[in-house]
């Protein structure tokens, strides 16, 4: 076979072009392999620094309800004087120096009545929370109400009315928030009836532990019209 004829051979070239193009072929995934590692250290570093200079989440301040809702001399948060639980007219905290309690010059309470006066008439958001806890061997269903009532003239009427079933398997405390809106006018009044099924009563009370877990308060809606 002469020279020419091996050299216009097609397999022998094939085969001699392939071995060739394999280490470049190698090279070009090599290369590839190193930017993209490269590229991701990268933007590992840009975001590790943009995270360095952001500033922390601000934190959201537990506010009351009624600072939320409208200026403090729109409305009234009272405590309750007492725990036990009992058939009863409920008496409450309302001195401004106490934690949790808002009274503001809109209201006046009566002390010998337990009734709480409005002064200014309009809408008002009135709100209540009741939370009860076993204190003994609780093994007798109870149900506790608490009922809030206006005093219009010579006229009572229930308001709000917040129920807790109680029973041996209930959990150790166990509370109800309820709200309700209602117009008051000028002179009408609130009180706070508490009821109960009379069995076992002594074996619970209101939970007082945060001294704010049971309350009452209202605030008068800023766009009502005072009456």
């Amino acid at each position: 076979m002469t020279a020419l004829e091996r050299s216009q051979d097609p397999e022998s070239l094939l085969q001699a072009g392939s071995r060739r193009a394999c280490p470049c072929r190698s090279l070009d995934w090599c290369l590839l392999l190193g930017l993209g590692a490269l590229g991701a250290a990268l933007l590992t570093l840009a975001l590790f620094s943009v995270w360095r200079v952001l500033p922390p989440p601000l934190e959201t301040p537990e506010r009351s309800l009624l600072s939320l809702s409208m200026g403090k001399e729109a409305g009234a948060q009272v405590l309750p004087t007492s725990d036990v639980i009992q058939d009863r007219v409920m008496g409450f905290y309302h001195a401004t120096g106490i934690d949790g309690v808002v009274f503001s010059s809109n209201f006046n309470y009566h002390d010998t009545s337990h009734k709480l006066e409005v002064k200014v008439g309009g809408l008002y958001f009135i709100y209540a929370q009741l939370a009860v806890k076993c204190i003994a061997k609780c093994s007798k269903k109870q149900t506790v109400e608490l009922i809030i009532k206006q005093v219009s003239g010579d006229t009572h009427s229930r308001v709000l009315t917040i129920s807790l079933h109680l029973s041996s398997k209930s959990e150790e405390t166990m509370s109800k928030f309820s709200a309700v809106l209602q117009p008051l006018k000028k002179g009408d009044s609130l009180y706070v009836v508490m009821k109960t099924n009379k069995t076992d009563i002594e074996n619970w009370q209101l939970d007082q532990t945060n001294k704010k877990d049971n309350f009452f308060g209202l605030f008068r809606l800023p766009s009502s019209a005072d009456q």
